[in-house]
């Protein structure tokens, strides 16, 4: 996990869970960016035009309150060979998708594209996009973890596991959409690794386990889930268990990668056969935590 600290509990960008959500009308224009890019006001789906114009959107909407230049968008949207005609496709792409966006009627509500010398920028008004409310649920979440309210945090984070349904905007191609997948994806793993840590903490170790099965087995490389799941069997009586995922886990390292665990899961394999009874309560909630470079999209 990242080295970087949590916000501490009373700065600004902490929320509570109550503030995390508002309320919406029918006319309330919803956007999803996880799986497809899905943009729909009320029952209405909004055809959002060629795919070089959805990935357009699909850029402005990652950048939340960022403006974004044409170069930017050339090399987001076509990397280093782009066609001649890029410019005149991204100015003609943002004058679709404001006619789109915007309101429709009186009390609708809409999403603006601006533009300024610097370039464009998305104002997605009170637009319901759930990529911004799992950042907001995350990054409250991993405050409330750190400032020791474990029961939020849990609350919290799992509102946020489940709303990540696929990869960010599915099917769009472009530098810049790859790029997010992978910082995103990495961010959602952090977040359920602390999600996994406050649920030990908390006691719900079996709880915990079927989280932790699924993430060793589509993650299997990634080790902190692999000591959490084992910590948890051990406390779900279930030591056999986790003495199997270790000899799996090495099992794997050793024919793929030629090497052995981490030090951290080597100790918790020998706590482990030794029957260390301070294993249970061994606190799982780290203070290396990551928190201040996450921003809650306004």
């Amino acid at each position: 996990m990242s080295g970087v600290l949590l916000r501490g509990r009373d700065e600004p960008d902490e929320r509570r869970a109550e503030d995390v959500t508002e309320d919406g009308g029918p006319s309330r224009l919803t956007i999803r960016l996880f799986g497809p890019l899905h943009v729909s006001r009320g029952a209405t789906v909004l055809e959002l035009g060629p795919p070089k114009q959805r990935a357009l959107l699909a850029v402005l909407l990652l950048r939340p309150g960022m403006e974004t230049g044409v170069d930017q968008l050339t090399e987001a949207l076509w990397g280093e060979e782009y066609p001649a005609y890029a410019k005149n496709l991204i100015q003609k792409s943002v004058s679709g998708l404001r006619a789109l966006l915007q309101p429709g009627g009186e009390g609708e509500r809409g999403a603006v594209i601006h533009w300024s010398g610097g370039g464009y920028r998305l104002d997605a008004d009170d637009a319901d996009v759930d990529f911004y409310t799992y950042e907001r649920l995350a990054v409250t979440g991993l405050a409330a973890a750190r400032g020791g309210r474990l029961q939020e945090a849990s609350e919290l984070l799992e509102r946020a596991r489940t709303m990540s349904t696929g990869p960010l905007v599915e099917g769009l191609d472009g530098p810049m959409m790859e790029r997010e997948r992978l910082f995103r994806q990495e961010r959602f793993l952090t977040d359920m690794e602390v999600l996994a840590e406050v649920e030990l903490q908390l006691g719900r170790h079996r709880h915990a386990v079927p989280l932790l099965h699924y993430a060793v087995h589509k993650y299997p490389l990634r080790e902190r889930f692999a000591w959490l799941l084992m910590l948890a069997l051990h406390r779900s009586d279930r030591g056999s268990e986790a003495l199997v995922v270790y000899a799996q886990h090495r099992a794997r390292l050793v024919a793929e990668l030629g090497s052995e665990p981490g030090p951290a899961l080597r100790a918790l394999h020998a706590r482990l056969l030794a029957q260390d009874p301070e294993l249970m309560e061994l606190p799982t909630v780290r203070e290396d935590s990551p928190g201040d470079r996450y921003r809650v999209p306004s």
